[in-house]
């Protein structure tokens, strides 16, 4: 039995939902953000990565689902110093 019904259809996350993860972040970027209808999930999981010692330190590839992918992509276009810090 899946968690959820057929019926359930992620719901695509809104301009607050994506600050509250990410921050204050240029609207511009959000409305890119939004433009690909990523669920929250996808948000939290692509800002998660981007934010990882993984990323920062060894600049690993993701294995990120297409929503959280193209938000990362996104994100690291748009703040590539991000990317280039070390903890």
């Amino acid at each position: 039995m899946n968690a959820t019904s057929p019926s359930e259809v992620p719901v695509a996350a809104t301009a607050d939902d994506i600050r509250k993860i990410i921050g204050p972040f240029e609207d511009d970027v959000v409305v890119k953000i939004m433009k690909n209808e990523p669920t929250v999930d996808d948000v939290r999981h692509a800002y998660s990565w981007l934010r990882s010692d993984e990323y920062l330190q060894r600049h690993l590839k993701h294995n990120l689902g297409a929503g959280a992918a193209n938000v990362f992509e996104i994100l690291a276009d748009e703040y590539p110093e991000l990317g280039d810090s070390v903890l």
